[in-house]
């Protein structure tokens, strides 16, 4: 079984907040949504990280457990928190990675920021402190 965390990074992740993921792990394998259907809408962006098993991330909060159902889609990672910074955004996302819960945002949907994970699933939410 593989360690490796797949994930379609949304058009809205800068590109400074790219390189700081990319850097994070090696256990990363990062596709970017605007080099395989950049202005795509939401739900076809969705439809994609569904058919190639990745996990979406972004920073847009408007991509949630509200617009796609949990278990519908392989997981969502919202970076998200008062601090907008890239670097901050980057920090928060690696703390989770390295937290042992990962595997948690599989058919999820994770809000990170700085200090905690929210997890939501189809048994409830989850809070985990980073």
């Amino acid at each position: 079984m593989s360690t490796d965390l797949r994930l379609l990074l949304d058009e809205c992740v800068t590109d400074p907040l790219v390189k700081l993921l990319r850097e994070s792990s090696s256990a990363l394998k990062i596709e970017l949504v605007r080099d395989v259907m950049s202005g795509a809408p939401d739900v076809d962006v969705m439809n994609y990280a569904k058919q190639q098993r990745r996990i979406v991330v972004t920073t847009e909060t408007g991509i949630n457990h509200k617009k796609f159902k949990i278990c519908t889609h392989d997981g969502i990672i919202v970076l998200c928190g008062k601090h907008r910074h890239e670097s901050m955004q980057a920090r928060a996302f690696r703390k989770f990675i390295l937290s042992g819960h990962r595997k948690k945002a599989d058919h999820a949907v994770t809000f990170v920021s700085m200090d905690q994970a929210r997890i939501k699933t189809l048994r409830g939410e989850e809070t985990i402190t980073l």
